[in-house]
């Protein structure tokens, strides 16, 4: 694809996704700087540019997870994770908007009934475009059995992109069985959208709450979760944490790749005392940048290790609980390890690293930040650790 061809991508819908990943890849580098100018904005906005999530619309990036069936691009989960981490060196915003809108459309897209996945996937009659979803399938809300559906009411948090979408999803207990969750996608118009966005981390990114008050949501509209999914190939095959498990840590190194490269840049005229040695010829800050980026490398390489291995096995059937829990614990470990070395350069960058317009606290906003997300929670290395313990045990009274 040549140069000019790429920076035209934006007005030409669909065209970087017929090279797969690596158009992918360049079209986003082909948009760098407009994507890099979106997160500035994105912070005073505490979302998304418009212009920007019709870019990211335009080249096809919202629906790599999507069934082809309805007009995604599926990609394996590790092209994927190439994908979201180059975005995510680029602009953390934009691709942590990307990383959601990718998650929930494929669940709406994979999980829900014939009828209700083609009610959401049907042409959009004013501009035939694809839908764009968000918020998350936790069970926060509370759905009372009617003929012929549920009727809903709760409040659910964290719905990044929730601006720019047209349908929301989230969960409630089945009224049948509480211990199961159902997940429901309804239209952004059945919802009361609640403005709770001001925090201290990836404040760019839109993440508001959304409001059910008795809403009706046909049993169409809703599955269940943790079920098999109804579409799709073998993406949609993999246990639902699985399906997620390759959004947050990829982010999380692309924005400490990043840390690493600004860090970097300011090394040659950043000094510690006045007077003193600048940064880049002090031996100290060479061996915390080795070590940085090391650790960076060695995160990276224990979660694609890990996916890459459940997904070689839902390839060819189920996937074994070790290697869903390798998966976890590999997603949790990449995560913190990103957050903490983005935490060990933001302190080489000294007071002017406070400043608003530095890059480095903002990197260090977003990683804390992203190493809250429920899916890397620490309590996931409790599960690997009960397994260790079991299978020492099995060892043990085998000797």
């Amino acid at each position: 694809m040549s140069e000019h061809v790429l920076a035209a991508v934006s007005d030409v819908p669909d065209a970087s996704r017929s090279g797969g990943a690596a158009a992918l890849l360049a079209a986003i580098r082909a948009h760098r700087a407009e994507f890099e100018a979106a997160g500035q904005r994105a912070e005073d906005l505490r979302t998304l540019p418009p212009d920007t999530v019709a870019t990211l619309r335009a080249l096809g990036l919202f629906w790599l997870k999507t069934p082809a069936e309805f007009g995604g691009t599926p990609l394996t989960p590790l092209e994927f994770c190439d994908v979201l981490e180059e975005l995510a060196f680029i602009d953390v915003s934009t691709a942590w908007a990307m990383m959601i809108g990718n998650g929930c459309a494929g669940m709406a897209g994979g999980w829900l009934p014939d009828e209700g996945a083609h009610r959401v996937f049907g042409p959009d009659s004013a501009s035939g475009a694809l839908p764009l979803v968000a918020g998350q399938p936790q069970p926060r809300g509370v759905g009372r059995a009617v003929p012929g559906g549920f009727m809903v009411s709760g409040r659910w948090g964290f719905s990044s992109g929730i601006v720019h979408a047209g349908w929301v999803i989230g969960g409630f207990p089945a009224p049948d069985d509480p211990a199961a969750c159902l997940v429901f996608v309804v239209p952004k118009d059945d919802a009361e959208v609640v403005d709770t966005w001001h925090v201290a981390g990836l404040q760019g990114t839109g993440s508001l709450d959304f409001r059910l008050s008795d809403v009706f949501v046909p049993e169409s509209m809703t599955y269940v979760r943790g079920g098999p999914a109804v579409r799709g190939g073998a993406l949609f095959k993999q246990p639902g944490h699985l399906f997620v498990d390759n959004e947050v840590p990829p982010l999380a190194i692309g924005l400490a790749r990043r840390a690493l490269s600004d860090m970097a840049a300011l090394a040659e005229q950043t000094t510690r005392l006045p007077g003193g040695m600048a940064l880049a010829d002090r031996a100290a800050f060479h061996k915390d940048l080795g070590r940085a980026w090391t650790r960076v490398q060695a995160a990276r390489a224990v979660h694609r290790e890990a996916i890459a291995a459940a997904w070689a096995a839902t390839v060819v059937g189920a996937v074994p609980a070790p290697l869903l829990t390798a998966a976890t614990t590999a997603s949790v470990y990449a995560v913190e390890t990103c957050a903490d070395v983005v935490a060990d350069l933001f302190r080489y960058g000294g007071g002017r690293a406070l400043s608003l317009s530095s890059p480095l606290q903002r990197h260090l906003r977003d990683a804390v930040a992203a190493r809250q997300h429920v899916s890397v929670s620490e309590e996931h290395y409790e599960t690997a650790g009960r397994e260790f313990l079991q299978s020492w045990k099995a060892a043990a009274q085998v000797e």
